[in-house]
């Protein structure tokens, strides 16, 4: 008994014209025809499909196909191939961007339609995917200038975006052309620099060698300007003085920079910042005494326990003196916390800086 064909023709790589086989025969190509997807042996689709159009040699099938059609599979399964031909065709007919519409959710529902509309291109039943196929060719024809339009807008975009990649290679490319120039000139330099040292020593001559050095060692620093300045202004002496300001602002030792100095040692962290708690209005003297607190200072119970009277006796003095600089009738008239004194001079203040105001706006 023969076993089952795959719906889309992909049964165990084996053609179904000839019955040929990966297994047995692994330079053997497939190739397929979108018009129905079902696939088989290159040979085969050459001698059934090369003298004209033909039916479908899959059983069931009533397709007429053309060899112009077939191509080979991107991909090892049929199913995930022709998924992505619809939704390159849908994409090609949907084509529009955010900034068609209005407001985003207007833009959400057009992809939520098309994503729909694809769905049921790809897994709908046999009615429902006509009925996708109308409504796409529907859109198509009704949108059919705006989807040229954007789609020249793509080609646009896609052309600018070459453009572009296409200047940063080419600007690479000069870049690193020019740091082997540049390298190739130091590499010469170098050499040239050397010669002349032999030169000197073979010749017995003392004379200093080592400026082309350090040319080359400064060009690639960008002070090759800033050394030529330097040396064609020969008043600046080594100790810094010379005719004009701007060569000594120019002339830089090595080893005779302002060394930065070490910061000043800061104290303990203040979490309070330098404010001071100490009482104005009392002095706290230690060993104060009361005849209420000498039998707890007596007891065990409370000294084990780390209290401490003195912190008693700060509190006690604390909440006595703290009310001094209150004045309860002051407040109960004003409703602040100033006399009514003062109140009574700012606001007399206040009116006489309204007059001066006024006299000077007649």
């Amino acid at each position: 008994m023969a076993r089952p064909l795959d719906p889309l023709g992909f049964e165990d790589e084996m053609c179904p014209v000839c019955k040929s086989r990966k297994y047995l025969n692994p330079d053997i190509v497939f190739v397929f025809n979108p018009e129905c997807y079902h696939s088989m042996c290159l040979n085969c689709a050459n001698r059934l499909f090369n003298d004209g159009p033909n039916q479908c040699p899959h059983a069931g099938c009533n397709k007429t196909l053309r060899r112009k059609g077939f191509r080979s599979a991107f991909f090892g399964d049929l199913a995930v191939e022709r998924e992505v031909d619809i939704r390159r065709r849908v994409a090609a007919v949907f084509n529009q961007v955010e900034d068609d519409f209005e407001t985003l959710q207007d833009y959400n529902n057009y992809l939520q339609m098309v994503e729909d509309l694809t769905f049921e291109l790809v897994n709908g039943t046999d009615e429902r995917r006509r009925q996708a196929e109308a409504q796409l060719q529907a859109w198509e024809a009704e949108h059919r200038a705006d989807i040229e339009r954007n789609k020249k807008a793509g080609r646009e975009a896609d052309e600018m975006s070459r453009k572009r990649l296409a200047a940063e290679r080419d600007a690479a490319r000069q870049r690193r052309i020019e740091a082997i120039k540049e390298a190739e000139a130091e590499k010469r330099e170098r050499v040239r620099s050397r010669e002349m040292e032999l030169d000197n020593l073979a010749k017995g001559t003392t004379t200093m060698v080592a400026e082309p050095a350090t040319k080359v060692q400064l060009k690639r620093r960008g002070q090759v300007n800033r050394v030529a300045e330097t040396a064609s202004n020969p008043t600046v002496t080594a100790t810094g003085m010379g005719t004009g300001s701007s060569e000594v602002e120019r002339l830089s030792i090595r080893g005779l920079k302002e060394k930065p100095k070490a910061p000043a040692p800061q104290g303990p962290y203040d979490p309070f910042g330098g404010m001071d708690f100490a009482p104005s209005r009392y002095k706290l003297h230690g060993g104060l005494s009361h005849p209420l607190m000498e039998k707890y200072r007596l007891d065990r119970q409370h000294v084990a326990g780390g209290y401490s009277f003195d912190d008693f006796a700060a509190r006690a003095l604390y909440e006595a003196f703290a009310g001094l600089g209150v004045f309860v009738e002051d407040e109960k008239e004003t409703g602040s916390g100033i006399g009514l004194s003062q109140e009574t001079s700012m606001t007399a203040g206040i009116a006489a800086a309204g007059d001066v105001d006024k006299m000077d706006l007649d």
